[in-house]
């Protein structure tokens, strides 16, 4: 007698007239995986580029360029601006792929859905706020939340969304041997790097529109401490940096103490390295007063920082379930 595969196994039921004449093997998912981390963290680098070319007025409403669906002026911050919008159409293919591959999976797993549909829904939130950000006259508020909501709802599901793809398509590690206590330590790194992050928007807030000389814009900047808002700002968000710094340091004792693994403390050591470039690169551009081209190499050295120690957390997050690097050993030859 022939075997039914559980419906758990199979996805939804309004799903199967697509599961009848497509089969997405796991590397496929994989590769949809991919797609959306690289293409979220690739809008990203390009939203930067806007920012720090006075681009973000380049069309001067939304969605429309200038009340045309194209843009009518050859211009480049027009077309910079443009541009950057039509990548939004890119990363929402990716999602939307990584949904079909997540329901016509050959093994359906619903968290592999779930996350592509969240994604699809991160990046109509972020279109909406990309938006505001225009009609507002670029407001900090909303340029800071865009980013903001970029790191944590377009890179964290696309960086989760690859690491649980991923876990199909090898065998069984005997690295992942993360302890409570490192996973812990890894995870702290999320909400202390956030809110790094966040104090740098407000910095980069306080200070001139970088890129926008010789554009005409009028730009509301964050001010809480009159001419004094920045050095205030910059202070704190150095302060953060360095705790953040520290963490990352503390943390990669910890993995190397509990033997966590090569992998884990790989990871955490670039994750270090990226902060310890940021912060001279920061010293830098500061005292030269905070150029365009300075400041968006800052933005990628720190969208790239976030989604390297997303990864750690991943890696040892995925063996919180091992009491100490003796009990993943024994469970590790038993299985093999």
């Amino acid at each position: 007698m022939a075997t039914v595969a559980p419906a758990s196994t199979q996805g939804p039921r309004r799903a199967q007239f697509l599961r009848r004449r497509f089969v997405s093997s796991a590397q496929r998912m994989l590769l949809a995986a991919r797609l959306t981390l690289i293409a979220n963290v690739g809008i990203m680098l390009s939203g930067a580029l806007v920012r720090v070319t006075g681009s973000g007025l380049g069309c001067s409403n939304w969605p429309k360029c200038d009340t045309r669906v194209l843009p009518s002026q050859a211009h480049a911050p027009t077309f910079i601006e443009f541009g950057n919008r039509l990548l939004t159409f890119a990363v929402s293919a990716t999602a939307i792929f990584a949904i079909f591959c997540a329901l016509t999976l050959v093994v359906y797993r619903r968290q592999l859905f779930w996350i592509s549909l969240g994604l699809l829904g991160g990046v109509f939130m972020q279109a909406v706020i990309g938006g505001m950000s225009v009609l507002y006259d670029l407001d900090w508020i909303w340029i800071s939340a865009h980013y903001m909501v970029s790191l944590l709802l377009l890179v964290v599901p696309s960086a989760v969304l690859t690491w649980k793809a991923g876990k199909d398509t090898s065998a069984p590690r005997q690295h992942l041997a993360a302890d409570r206590l490192t996973a812990r330590t890894v995870f702290a790194l999320l909400p202390v790097g956030a809110v790094a992050l966040w104090a740098g928007t407000l910095a980069t807030a306080a200070g001139p529109n970088s890129g926008g000389e010789g554009t005409g814009d009028i730009v509301k900047r964050f001010d809480v401490h009159g001419t004094g808002t920045l050095e205030w700002i910059v202070h704190r968000h150095g302060a953060l940096s360095a705790i953040f710094g520290l963490l990352i340091i503390a943390a990669w004792g910890v993995a190397k103490w509990r033997k966590a693994g090569e992998r884990l403390t790989l990871v955490l050591t670039l994750a270090g390295m990226l902060v310890a470039l940021q912060g001279m690169l920061g010293l830098v551009q500061y005292g030269l007063e905070l150029p365009g081209g300075l400041v968006w190499v800052h933005v990628t050295l720190a969208t790239l920082t976030w989604t390297t120690v997303v990864w750690a957390w991943l890696v040892a997050g995925s063996a919180r379930r091992f009491s100490s690097p003796q009990v993943a050993s024994s469970s590790a030859v038993a299985a093999g």
